[in-house]
């Protein structure tokens, strides 16, 4: 009975597949449109990458050019922008909450001062409350003006 080796190959001799041949000529693309290469050095490296069966192939396409690392993917600069634009909202908001608090701590102060000197507690209680939804409303509407234009 026949017994079965499993024969190891070197890394460089493993084959590629098409993943690996898109995310070489996508590589390629991006060191052309930074200028490391030429339109004619683009397309012979091109058709080397997309041709190419082994690791030593997909090499051969990228020899001496910065490793793919190097090369930062519009992915991560989306995620980026995404994570400033959290951030500038975050930032806003809290900004926004703390205006509205010492509004609200203005109008309680100022409703205590009405009672203390003597008027009348439903007319105060009744302007504090119109004030506080008036001030409520109007950060508000900035917060969701604001929002929009983040």
């Amino acid at each position: 009975m026949a017994t079965l080796v499993a024969r190891r190959l070197p890394f460089s001799a493993v084959l590629v597949g098409d993943r690996e041949r898109e995310g070489a000529s996508g590589a390629l693309r991006r060191h052309f449109v930074q200028g490391r290469l030429s339109t004619a050095e683009l397309g012979d490296r091109m058709e080397l990458a997309l041709r190419a069966r082994s690791r030593d192939d997909l090499d051969a396409a990228m020899q001496g050019l910065p490793p793919a690392w190097w090369d930062v993917p519009s992915g991560v600069d989306a995620a980026a922008r995404r994570v400033r634009h959290g951030v500038r909202r975050a930032r806003t908001f809290f900004v926004l909450v703390r205006l509205w608090f010492k509004a609200n701590l203005v109008l309680v102060l100022a409703a205590g001062l009405a009672l203390v000197a003597g008027a009348p507690a439903a007319a105060t209680f009744g302007a504090a409350a119109a004030a506080w939804a008036l001030a409520t409303f109007a950060f508000w509407r900035l917060w969701c003006r604001r929002r929009s234009r983040l």
